[in-house]
């Protein structure tokens, strides 16, 4: 056999095994980029994350604050309607009283008459 041929072989096999080298720290180099950017975005997503959470938390307690509020004024409002009905059931004891009253003096004075 001649050495020759095989040569040429090992030269190119050593040739296709550099080039495959290369190309796979080419993509070696090419994921690392993509993963830097994967970490940068996921770092912005995380901000972002934060951010929303601030912003509920701000309007939880803006809205808790408010609702407090507004039970506030609805208790006071609900103890001015009591009041009224109050002085309503109060008004209207005293004139049924009086009707009441006055019926039964008609009643006595014409039973009473002849």
């Amino acid at each position: 056999m001649n050495p020759q041929p095989w040569e040429a072989r090992l030269a190119r096999l050593e040739g296709v095994s550099v080039q495959g080298g290369e190309r796979l720290n080419s993509i070696d180099r090419r994921l690392d980029t993509i993963e830097h950017m994967l970490q940068s975005r996921d770092e912005g997503v995380q901000s972002r994350f934060g951010q929303l959470e601030s912003r509920f938390g701000q309007l939880e307690q803006s809205t808790s604050s408010r609702l407090g509020q507004l039970e506030q004024a609805m208790n006071s409002r609900f103890a001015q309607v009591d009041a009224r009905f109050a002085l309503i059931d109060q008004r209207l004891t005293w004139l049924i009283g009086i009707v009441v009253g006055t019926w039964i003096t008609t009643i006595l004075t014409v039973l009473f008459h002849h």
